[in-house]
């Protein structure tokens, strides 16, 4: 919250100012220099009143600026939402509660095969290394000299050192902070070991496909192997700058990769878990039947990625990408990142990106403590569900990664 930190240290340094001016005609009167007059002693109450005025006034534009201007940013950790907490229990360990005698049910393969988002580009600076946990894997996500993102398997074939923690970034390469060794970004080749004469053939580390689009980088996942098999469609209008940043939300919900999608073939629970919604006061019941009209189509982009595409004549246009990344096999990332056209208020898409955070969560609370269910018991007008199921299969190959034994090693 750097902006309201500023905001604080001015309205100090302010109030600091006035009150060494009246600390210096308090050192005037007490020495019988004529300076303090009755008029200016009345004058130093009247003095602390506008320095606490001041103060107050910069906080609250500083705040307003927030509002209007800055992104939205909502960023939940894995035991923030969707869990019942009782008996004087942490959050924490209600989560883990949940998480062990939860029953599972019959899973499909944890890891579908598709494109998955590991970062935001802007998380990313030119030299940066950043340890990430994707797809059950530690991956070191590197931005190198030249401004292109790689993603490496995290653990040096040498020793075991984690690339990510402490590693170093020269040119397009990674240095391992235990020898020193370095490894390509492009191929995972190690190209240096600084106390060799020889650096051997089959030294190197795992390197990922990726790519870096819409302002996002991700990661391609097969299970056998095989190079990436579709693109991401790019939006025009995030790279051409036409639309802005203006927010980002996160989720961790504990469930299979393939319910988070599957909400939007449940048409039924939409009218019965979402409305009457309350969003910051306002009803959605009128709302829903409105605002959203704007909302053109949602696309699905493979497993982990949805775009949500907005138009209207006068709220503009823009995009949410919901990405779903698994973290483990009944862990996931969940994000919502929403670019918007540039000429509009900031409000508008940080009062959609907040409706559709208040509304997420909802089903949080849901994926949270449910079993998945591989034969539901399913009415004729729940038939988009079948639908999404026999869409979403084809994500999965005869070597996709199940579920064998049920391991908590990521507790909250």
């Amino acid at each position: 919250m750097p902006s309201v930190k500023a905001a604080a240290v001015t309205g100090l340094g302010i109030g600091a100012i006035l009150m060494i001016q009246v600390g210096d005609l308090l050192d005037s009167a007490s020495s019988g220099n004529p300076i303090w007059s009755e008029t200016e002693r009345h004058g130093a109450p009247a003095r602390a009143v506008l320095c606490i005025i001041a103060g107050v006034s910069i906080l609250a534009l500083a705040r307003l600026y927030r509002l209007l201007f800055c992104p939205l940013e909502i960023f939940r950790s894995p035991d923030d939402v969707g869990y019942v907490v009782e008996d004087g229990r942490t959050r924490a360990q209600a989560a883990n509660e949940v998480r062990r005698r939860r029953k599972i049910g019959e899973l499909p393969p944890v890891y579908p095969n598709g494109w998955y988002r590991v970062l935001d580009s802007h998380m990313l600076q030119r030299g940066e290394v950043k340890n990430v946990t994707v797809l059950g894997e530690q991956v070191a996500v590197f931005r190198g000299q030249d401004g292109a993102a790689y993603v490496l398997d995290a653990y040096c074939p040498h020793l075991g050192a984690n690339l990510a923690v402490g590693g170093r970034v020269l040119e397009s390469c990674i240095e391992c902070p235990f020898h020193g060794w370095q490894f390509q970004g492009t191929d995972g080749k190690c190209v240096r070991i600084p106390y060799a004469e020889k650096v051997p053939e089959f030294a190197k580390v795992r390197s990922w496909p990726s790519c870096e689009i819409n302002r996002q980088i991700l990661v391609w996942f097969h299970c056998d192997g095989e190079e990436p098999q579709w693109t991401v469609p790019e939006q025009q209008e995030i790279t051409k700058g036409e639309w802005a940043y203006r927010g980002r939300t996160e989720h961790f919900i504990n469930a299979h990769i393939q319910e988070i999608p599957e909400n939007a073939g449940d048409i039924a629970h939409l009218a019965h878990l979402h409305n009457p919604g309350i969003v910051s006061g306002v009803d959605l019941r009128h709302t829903n039947a409105k605002m959203w009209k704007f909302l053109r189509h949602d696309w699905k982009v493979g497993p982990g990625l949805v775009f949500l595409l907005f138009d209207h004549s006068f709220l503009g246009r823009g995009v949410i990408m919901h990405c779903v990344t698994p973290v483990e096999p009944l862990l996931q990332c969940v994000s919502h990142t929403i670019f918007y056209q540039s000429n509009i208020l900031p409000l508008v898409p940080k009062f959609i990106l907040k409706a559709e955070c208040i509304q997420f969560e909802r089903d949080v609370m849901i994926w949270n403590n449910k079993k998945y269910v591989s034969k539901p018991l399913l009415v004729k007008e729940d038939s988009a569900i079948q639908k999404h199921r026999r869409w979403f299969s084809q994500f999965y190959s005869g070597n996709s990664p199940r579920l064998q034994s049920r391991r908590d090693t990521l507790d909250f």
